[in-house]
């Protein structure tokens, strides 16, 4: 008895070494595909796109109309192949080519969108200059995210000059409203389902190539969204009589909230969860980790995984966000002067939803926890988390473009954090991936939505050669 008391601890350390050492990179090294396309056309498009102040606006009187028009109008003169070889279809402010292919059976449909933020802060210079300068090319939409919509007309347009003749349907679906969370690609959405069109692979904004996403991972990494989380802002209204404050009675409006507010944010009511995508990322980058712990704590998630769960509450941010249902309370409204007794007050909550966890189940849990009948929860604004595209030959189309555009960088699925358009398309296909093809550095990511907005001219051509390396395989 003794014996066996001492070989199991040794059995269970071997497993554990055993399924370390196994957890190697799979990866087969690619070589870089060329492609010798117009370097010069490509990075002067985009600077031209960046030139049309295509504002979106959640009130549609501070819409220009006429700038998209105008882009629109644009697409059309600078991709005249493509154009003659579709058929095009407005929705709102939505465009969809339909470029037929041999077959009907798999069409696939490229995404993006046209329409940027307004300007905020202080710029170097003029936001919609377009200026090409220093290897860069400056202006708001550069990476959000006109540099995607520019690469897939680049890339089509070269293919179609080649004498390319696609195998299946090809859909170019650029949202005007994305920025606002328009309907444009929901519109596009329904008329796909009308017309019974089930798309085989579809490829919008999200992931890109990032730097040092994992511990003792030298490699960048191009982390392609499988699934992304959703989206909830929850109100809670607290009402009363109102009053001078002179005789506040024991517990006000603001009170009931502020007690709200407390039970919320102490209570542990999101759990972690290791969901399919956060999984396959772990999968996919961590055996690329120099460091042996790292692997092996990973390797061995049926083990560690409490250890896991630890370090992202621990660390917080965006890892902790990988693993629950994040709460952010963001608004408060009661009295407009100091003196009275607000008659009503509210706060504003976002939450961030996990796949697997809906919209419901969440607020039900909220009412449970206030445990108040005098504060009205109302839900706005729901876009529930996503389905999770499969990781089969379709996602495997995607990998192999980016190791054959950046061989030294690795490809693996994440969960998207913030959303696109693309959500919607989840309904209608299994095969729905998120993937801006860019370099980018902590410094670029912070100027998207930010000010002085630029893209390098590198990420302007490997951007196209990416399409062309999934159109080859098309």
């Amino acid at each position: 008895m003794e014996y066996l008391l001492l070989i199991i601890p040794v059995i269970f350390i071997f497993i554990i070494v055993i399924r370390t050492v196994k957890f190697k990179p799979s990866l087969i090294p690619t070589m870089k595909k060329k492609h010798e396309i117009d370097e010069k056309h490509a990075i002067e498009s985009l600077s031209s796109m960046l030139q049309f102040k295509t504002i979106s606006n959640p009130d549609p009187h501070k819409v220009d109309n006429e700038e998209f028009v105008k882009f629109r109008e644009y697409l059309k003169s600078r991709y005249p192949k493509t154009h003659d070889a579709s058929t095009f279809t407005l929705f709102d402010r939505g465009m969809l080519f339909h470029i037929k292919g041999e077959s009907h059976d798999k069409p696939i449909v490229f995404m993006s969108h046209y329409d940027v933020v307004p300007i905020n802060g202080t710029w170097k210079g003029n936001p919609f200059s377009g200026k090409i300068e220093n290897d860069y090319v400056y202006g708001r939409g550069a990476l959000d995210t006109k540099s995607s919509l520019n690469a897939i007309m680049e890339a089509v347009e070269f293919s179609l000059s080649q004498g390319k003749i696609f195998k299946q349907d090809l859909y170019l679906a650029f949202g005007g409203d994305e920025e606002t969370y328009g309907t444009s690609q929901q519109k596009m959405v329904k008329y796909f389902q009308e017309k019974g069109i089930k798309p085989y692979l579809v490829l919008d904004e999200g992931g890109a190539i990032v730097s040092k996403i994992f511990p003792g991972v030298s490699k960048k990494a191009a982390v392609v969204g499988i699934a992304e989380k959703g989206f909830m802002n929850l109100k809670l209204t607290a009402k009363s009589s109102g009053g001078h404050a002179s005789t506040p009675p024991k517990d006000t409006t603001l009170t009931m909230l502020s007690n709200a507010i407390t039970k919320l944010n102490n209570h542990k009511s999101f759990k972690l969860k290791l969901t399919p995508p956060v999984k396959a990322l772990f999968e996919h980058i961590a055996p690329h980790s120099n460091s042996f712990m790292i692997r092996m704590i990973f390797a061995n998630l049926w083990l560690f995984l409490p250890v896991v769960k630890l370090i992202a509450k621990s660390s917080g941010g965006e890892f902790l966000s990988l693993f629950k249902t994040t709460q952010a309370f963001t608004m408060a409204s009661g009295s407009e002067a100091i003196n009275v007794l607000p008659a009503e007050a509210s706060i504003g909550i976002n939450y961030r939803l996990r796949p697997q966890e809906s919209s419901s189940e969440v607020i039900e849990r909220i009412k449970k926890i206030i445990h108040n009948d005098q504060i009205v929860v109302e839900a706005d604004d729901v876009s529930e988390a996503t389905t999770i595209s499969k990781i089969d030959e379709a996602y495997q189309i995607i990998e192999k473009a980016i190791s054959e555009t950046w061989p030294e960088v690795v490809p693996t699925p994440y969960l998207m954090i913030a959303t696109s358009d693309s959500r919607h398309y989840h309904a209608i296909c299994e095969h729905v991936y998120k993937f801006s093809p860019m370099d980018v550095s902590k410094a670029d990511l912070a100027k998207i939505h930010g000010v002085d907005e630029d893209i390098s001219t590198e990420n302007v051509i490997n951007g196209v050669k990416f399409y062309l390396n999934i159109i080859d395989q098309l």
